[in-house]
This record gives structure tokens, C-alpha cells and sequence, in this order.
């Protein structure tokens, strides 16, 4: 004769680290040097392709591309990465709160070999 068992559970609802509702948005820097004009128009080129949001301001040895999600700039670096052969570091910066949890600042210091 069969038994039939029964397993009563309770799933604990948290929150997703992970989750887009709630999110806060870390900005970011891309400082792209020692790079030539050809080079600077096709990246201008695919980041309008992708409808990136950003801003870029011109530096004494290349220019600053500011992101206003840290993602944006990391999918343009993978893009990159692919494409040119360069030199990657990165920094953090406390760059305040935001519906009270901590905001950073990314900067990506990418030169061109």
C-alpha cells in the first residue's frame, strides 16, 4: 500500500541584490588615453549605435567619458577589450548616498599600447 506524505515549507521572501526595481545607479569615468582620432571616432560611433548615455569632456592626453551607470562603461571596456590592445586599471571613489545606500564612483584609466 502506498503512503502519502506531505512536506509543508515557507519560502522567506528578501530582497534580490540583483534586482533592477530599487537599483542604485553607480556612476563612472572612462579616462581613455593615448588614443588616436580614428580610434576615437569608432568608439563615438557604436556607443551612439547602443544609445549610451554619457558625456564627454576633452583632456590633455585623450578625453573623459562620463557614464551615469557603471554598466554602460563596463560594456563598452568588454567592446574594447576585444578590438584593442591596451592597458586597464581601476579605482572607486565614495561618491555619496542615494535613497540611503552608498553610491561609488568607478574610474576605468584605460591607455592604449
Amino acid at each position: 500500500m502506498a503512503q502519502i506524505t506531505s512536506i509543508n515549507t515557507f519560502i522567506k521572501p528578501h530582497a534580490c541584490i540583483f534586482s533592477v526595481i530599487g537599483r542604485v545607479k553607480h556612476p563612472s569615468i572612462l579616462q581613455l588615453r593615448g588614443i588616436k582620432e580614428e580610434t576615437k571616432r569608432q568608439i563615438m560611433s557604436y556607443m551612439e549605435r547602443k544609445s549610451f548615455k554619457y558625456s564627454i569632456e576633452r583632456k590633455k592626453n585623450g578625453f573623459d567619458i562620463y557614464f551615469s551607470d557603471v554598466n554602460e562603461a563596463r560594456r563598452l571596456i568588454s567592446v574594447l577589450r576585444r578590438q584593442f590592445n591596451f592597458d586597464l586599471k581601476m579605482s572607486t571613489k565614495y561618491a555619496g548616498l542615494r535613497k540611503g545606500r552608498v553610491r561609488v564612483l568607478f574610474v576605468y584609466s584605460i591607455r592604449m599600447k
